[in-house]
């Protein structure tokens, strides 16, 4: 079965790192088999994998916001009106719909042979044809081959299909997830909170193990401290803020976290831990509409680093996100040279490229 995993743009490779991990650890006869990566200008990452024990272990990934099935593929699609029939076609035709549909009704715990279905439409290219074009062929297709009974509406949609046309290939999926994947359970959100896929992108970054004492120093509505506690056993948890708003935010979304988490109001550049007494950090710097002076970022990276690299213990992970790579690596040449760059991932926030970064204390 060919599922499709969306996350945001530059954590395909990560998001697909995680489904291999954790799919492999089930209980399928063979792991997943990664078909590509594709890439949705502007919208997000797109991971096609062949997964063959059911569609449930991939509603519980963390690094993708949704999941989907599969129902039908177009290759060498025409930018002109052909283009349009073989869509209706290729939908209509293949022989993955009734694998996908079946799969939604496992995922969704339902046994509808029909119902109504609504189709998202996303388009990347030079076509003759518009977007809404691409939609209408599509749900053509659906209501005149698609075993069952379908009729299509606007919203609230028994099913939802995502037809995605990037230049000449086109994938037709059956959307398995819902919101709470995406947006996951937070009391309390601040403007500049992070993605939960993002954050638990950048936890999984840090190799969790269960005996971390885990620290996120600019901590926010407490984001990444979530994916932390989700992401497996740990021995202590401490986040951080010099915002009273932003540390009342924190407080609420981890009321329900059991096990030794800690929070603070502090100055990330004055830590109130010893030398070398964190294992892992994961930290998201400020930068773009996140901080109003620019000038400020310089001094602010050299303070947080220098503490950051203080008290994360020899052979400790930094993971950090910034908009502001070169200010980071002149901040960590000047104050924190015992953090050693590894590898670091290019990805978009909010319209914003920016960069995940890895380091080790040497």
């Amino acid at each position: 079965m060919l599922y499709a995993l969306q996350t945001l743009p530059g954590l395909g490779t990560l998001a697909w790192r995680e489904a291999e991990t954790a799919l492999a650890a089930g209980t399928s006869a063979r792991g997943p088999k990664l078909v590509g990566i594709k890439a949705v200008p502007g919208r997000n990452d797109m991971v096609l994998l062949a997964h063959d024990s059911g569609p449930r272990p991939l509603l519980r990934l963390r690094a993708s916001e949704d999941v989907f099935a599969v129902a039908a593929r177009g290759f060498r699609v025409a930018p002109d009106e052909r283009g349009l029939r073989q869509i209706y076609a290729a939908v209509r035709h293949s022989e993955d719909v009734a694998p996908a549909l079946d799969a939604w009704r496992r995922a969704v715990g339902s046994r509808q042979q029909g119902g109504s279905f609504r189709v998202v439409t996303r388009s990347v290219g030079r076509q003759a044809f518009l977007r809404r074009d691409v939609g209408r062929a599509v749900a053509d297709a659906v209501r005149d081959g698609w075993p069952g009974n379908w009729r299509p509406v606007e919203d609230d949609a028994d099913l939802e299909i995502w037809a995605t046309l990037v230049e000449q290939e086109l994938v037709c999926a059956v959307r398995l997830s819902d919101a709470s994947m995406r947006q996951r359970s937070k009391a309390r959100h601040l403007p500049a909170s992070l993605r939960p896929a993002l954050a638990a992108a950048m936890v999984a970054l840090t190799e969790p193990a269960p005996d971390d004492v885990f620290l996120d120093p600019m901590a926010g509505a407490g984001t990444i401290l979530l994916e932390r506690a989700a992401a497996g056993p740990f021995a202590e948890i401490h986040g951080g803020d010099i915002n009273g708003e932003a540390l009342a935010a924190m407080r609420e979304n981890l009321r329900g976290v059991k096990g030794r988490v800690f929070t603070s109001r502090w100055d990330a550049r004055t830590l109130p831990f010893e030398d070398s007494s964190i294992d892992k950090v994961a930290v998201n710097l400020p930068f773009g509409r996140q901080i109003g002076d620019q000038a400020q970022l310089p001094e602010l990276y050299r303070g947080v680093l220098a503490e950051i690299s203080r008290v994360l213990r020899p052979g400790g992970r930094l993971v950090a996100l910034t908009g502001d790579a070169r200010t980071l690596e002149t901040a960590r040449q000047s104050t924190a040279r015992a953090l050693r760059p590894g590898t670091r991932h290019r990805v978009i926030v909010l319209g914003q490229p920016a960069m995940i970064c890895e380091y080790t204390r040497q």
